[in-house]
């Protein structure tokens, strides 16, 4: 499965980044990550930076994140491994270039404050092309997955809009139920939720039951499979903390939001943790063993076209029609 790219829907690069940054360690993405993506056959991620619940979030964040995405996306292009994607078009042009193709991300948007004018400028200046409007935390836009059950505020559905307008694809992850309900009914263009992992064979209270992914699915949109151990079992259930338990979870995504609305948030996160803290699951312990997944989507008898859909046109559709 070699010749299949994967376009990783959540990768944590550049929460990584600010965070070494503010240690005073030395960090780039050519250094540190994409080495990694390559290996694994991964030609293209959405690069995350986060304010986690609990976490402080002000202005001052949001600055660094302009600072740090400008400075390592341009940086990548410039040496010619990597290109900024603005707009679904941009992706192809990537894959010809033989770049990997780099779409800007933040999750939480309580840094803004509230204030919209923040995501026109993370937009404009940090290359801003997917958005999370909330953690695990309730925020004015509003309600987190661990927060009260409230969903989308006014503000919200005013956020919700200007990010269709401007071509931001929204990523329902780290919303309440009852906030993912009101973008699916609200947003003019397919949405997505990154990464979670399937309630039926492993309910964390986040990972999504079978009506769910159906939900999004029937709104056209766009379901992640993660690699979280957290995720896809038990904490300390070591034996389950693995690629096959990882691919039940996905096959059963697959076969219940079917084959055009699943991809692979993957979510690794082995360089934000020790391995006591967050043991990464076996056999799929940081992005260069990514190819393991698609190998075994072969022998679970799924076509090669399924796996390039799952892989990466998936996402490239539901980007394209978002971001165009």
């Amino acid at each position: 499965m070699k010749d299949i790219p994967v376009f990783d829907i959540h990768a944590d690069l550049l929460m990584d980044l600010f965070r070494r940054r503010e240690n005073g360690e030395p960090c780039s993405l050519a250094a540190n990550h994409l080495p990694r993506l390559s290996a694994g056959g991964i030609r293209g991620a959405v690069i995350v930076d986060c304010r986690m619940a609990g976490e402080s979030a002000g202005h001052e964040h949001l600055e660094a994140f302009i600072r740090t995405a400008r400075a390592e996306i341009l940086d990548t292009e410039n040496k010619g491994i990597a290109k900024c994607i603005l707009s679904g078009k941009d992706i192809q042009k990537a894959l010809d270039e033989g770049r990997i193709a780099l779409v800007s991300a933040y999750e939480g948007l309580k840094a803004t404050g509230g204030n919209l004018s923040w995501i026109k400028r993370l937009y404009s200046e940090a290359f801003l092309r997917v958005a999370v409007l909330t953690h695990n935390d309730d925020n004015e836009y509003g309600g987190g997955a661990l927060g009260s059950g409230q969903g989308l505020s006014q503000l919200g559905m005013d956020a919700l809009e200007l990010m269709n307008k401007l071509g931001i694809l929204v990523d329902m992850a780290h919303a309440s139920p009852k906030t993912r309900q009101d973008i699916l009914m609200g947003s003019e263009k397919p949405v997505m939720l990154s990464h979670t992992s399937s309630a039926a064979i492993y309910n964390t209270g986040r990972n999504l039951s079978n009506i769910e992914l159906r939900q999004i699915a029937d709104h056209g949109g766009l379901v992640g499979a993660m690699t979280s151990p957290a995720a896809i079992a038990a904490p300390g259930d070591r034996q389950n903390q693995s690629l096959a338990r990882y691919m039940e979870h996905l096959v059963n995504m697959i076969n219940v939001a079917g084959t055009e609305h699943v991809g692979l948030g993957l979510h690794f996160c082995e360089y934000l943790y020790s391995r006591e803290e967050y043991p990464p699951i076996q056999k799929l312990e940081d992005a260069s063993k990514t190819g393991a997944i698609l190998d075994a989507l072969s022998k679970a008898g799924f076509s090669k076209n399924d796996i390039y859909k799952i892989a990466w046109g998936n996402f490239v559709r539901v980007f394209s029609e978002s971001c165009p």
